[in-house]
């Protein structure tokens, strides 16, 4: 049971950390046309249908909790919604190699300590918090080696070193919110234990149960993206670039995008509630940390360390290491 369901949580990581390599590839498209493709896909045409095929009363469990739960997570999906724009955004910044670990890496050490911190706060500074807790230190590290090297990625007679540094910290501020912002889906989960039971109660399998609140989390992160894609696309009369010779091709690698991103949050829940009670706690980071390492792996593939010098790689490499080393330690908290 405990191998099957790390298995779905390392295979949901993968898909986490390829679903933006799709984007990379779209052709005569701007960020908002596929971002906006994406959301509308990802976040409320296929969620919808896994939703209703795994809990096809899922309307009935909302009307029977109270309706402050349902305000909660409200609140919490357009939180969310707001980091996934500024997760795009960091993506298109810093790229894959630099932006995933310092987003991702804040996901995974707030996403795991606010349900700890909240749900088990007894157990904080037990054996398996710490070592939980160091697994998180180990991530924030790797975020901080990452990010270092990114500073030193590009030679200095490539450009102005002042540009270059204000362009990175505009950059890292995105991705920092990003990160914030972004860790509310597991966040939700913790809250949503009304909603979980409810779906429960009227025979929703455990695997699934955690999933309901997904359902209506990402319904309104969808209208805060499509929001902000619609208003880019005004502002800057793109819209009409959306329809063109490429727009088949976009619209497949857009629905790829979808398939990877919402699929990978339906196997981490259930690899999550095989896990039993710290399976947010624990899942979370490590779904997060090996999407961390596959987001890195897809942007060095894709050449965007190419020209940047050896100690700047070197120090990626160390900052991926670490990051490694952050899922086993997590991991191990697991079985203490």
């Amino acid at each position: 049971m405990i191998a099957l369901a790390f298995s779905l949580v390392l295979i949901a990581g993968i898909f986490q950390g390829t679903f933006v390599l799709p984007m990379t590839l779209t052709r005569k498209w701007e960020w908002e046309h596929t971002w906006a493709t994406f959301s509308l896909l990802g976040m409320l045409v296929f969620n919808w249908i896994l939703t209703l095929i795994f809990i096809p009363d899922i309307f009935s469990i909302y009307a029977s909790i109270p309706s402050s739960d349902i305000l909660i997570l409200i609140l919490f999906g357009a939180g969310w919604g707001i980091g996934a724009i500024l997760f795009g955004l960091g993506m298109e910044k810093l790229g894959l190699a630099l932006g995933y670990p310092i987003i991702m890496g804040l996901i995974a050490s707030l996403g795991a300590l606010i349900p700890l911190a909240v749900i088990h706060p007894d157990s904080l500074f037990m054996t398996r918090g710490l070592v939980l807790l160091a697994g998180m230190v180990l991530v924030v590290i790797g975020i901080i080696v990452c990010a270092r090297s990114g500073s030193m990625k590009v030679p200095d007679d490539e450009g102005s070193r002042e540009r270059r540094s204000g362009g990175l910290m505009v950059g890292l501020s995105i991705a920092i919110f990003a990160g914030i912002l972004s860790c509310l889906p597991n966040v939700g989960i913790a809250f949503g234990e009304n909603l979980i039971e409810a779906a429960k109660a009227i025979g929703t399998p455990d695997t699934f149960a955690g999933n309901a609140s997904w359902a209506l989390f990402f319904t309104v992160g969808f209208l805060v993206n499509i929001a902000y894609c619609l208003y880019l696309m005004i502002k800057r009369k793109s819209l009409k670039n959306y329809f063109n010779q490429e727009s088949r091709r976009n619209f497949g690698l857009s629905a790829l995008m979808a398939v990877l991103w919402i699929g990978s949050f339906y196997l981490y829940g259930m690899g999550a509630a095989k896990l039993g009670k710290w399976g947010i706690i624990v899942g979370w980071p490590l779904f997060i940390s090996l999407s961390i390492v596959v987001g890195n792996l897809w942007g060095i593939w894709r050449g965007e360390w190419k020209d940047a010098p050896r100690k700047a790689r070197s120090l990626l490499n160390i900052g991926i290491l670490i990051l490694c080393a952050a899922v086993v330690v997590i991991a191990i908290s697991n079985s203490l």
